[in-house]
């Protein structure tokens, strides 16, 4: 009978500590499944609070502060547009027949450019043909016509070098220089026969192709998210300038 009753309370035994086993697990998972969606939550905030920090930004033009736009008390951080200017930039992937408008010259309106740089540019590119074309400051035009170095894209085209050299990374695989640049208040660069990022690369600063704006807010809880976005210069539309080589 003792024998018995020693494998009974056995038993019973492993039996609570199954059951304790099952419910420390459900509990842990439910508090753990109720902090991740509170933190996903603040995350989502704060996101939400780093984008309306961007709006206000460009809204005013000058630093934003996070906690005192509207609704946004419990957050801190702000939100600046920054002007550092280098003498490089990289464009988004650009695909087949797309262009993307250069500044070379300081922007402020359509028909106010001032400080026109000058200089030697290298323009980099991937396996496409480009169509370059220069707007001077008395609105004349000069056009390029640059195939990639393995190949005739475009007929009666200029070749351009092979690799990266001089230009702002080396993922680049073609390169072509346009030298003594001046009073050339835009670059319209198309892309012909694929897709490919454009690189440029200046002797010197290049002016701002654009507004960065770099917007942190962090909430009570600790929880910081940070939003980095870049606004280019107007856009001159893919129909104009086209032509057929």
């Amino acid at each position: 009978m003792k024998k018995k009753r020693g494998q009974v309370l056995l038993i019973t035994v492993m039996l609570l500590a199954t059951a304790l086993t099952v419910i420390l697990s459900v509990s842990f998972k439910s508090t753990t499944d109720t902090q991740l969606t509170k933190l996903e939550e603040e995350s989502q905030k704060a996101l939400a609070a780093a984008e309306a920090g961007i709006e206000a930004a460009l809204k005013q033009g000058t630093i934003a502060n996070i906690g005192s736009l509207p609704g946004l008390g419990d957050f801190t951080g702000s939100a600046s547009i920054e002007t550092t200017t280098t003498n490089s930039f990289i464009t988004p992937l650009l695909l087949k027949d797309e262009q993307y408008t250069f500044y070379l010259a300081n922007y402020t309106s359509p028909n106010n450019f001032s400080n026109y740089w000058s200089g030697n540019l290298t323009i980099c590119f991937g396996n496409v043909a480009l169509e370059i074309t220069l707007i001077k400051s008395d609105n004349t035009l000069t056009r390029y016509a640059v195939n990639p170095s393995n190949s005739s894209i475009i007929n009666n085209g200029v070749s351009a070098s092979s690799g990266s050299n001089n230009c702002p990374e080396s993922s680049f695989s073609n390169n072509y220089s346009l030298a003594s640049i001046s009073n050339t208040k835009l670059m319209i660069a198309r892309v012909i026969g694929g897709q490919t990022k454009i690189g440029i690369k200046g002797s010197s600063v290049l002016p701002l192709q654009g507004k960065t704006i770099v917007s942190e807010a962090k909430s009570k809880t600790g929880v910081t998210k940070k939003v980095i976005l870049f606004q280019s210069y107007p856009q001159i539309p893919a129909n104009f300038f086209v032509t057929s080589f």
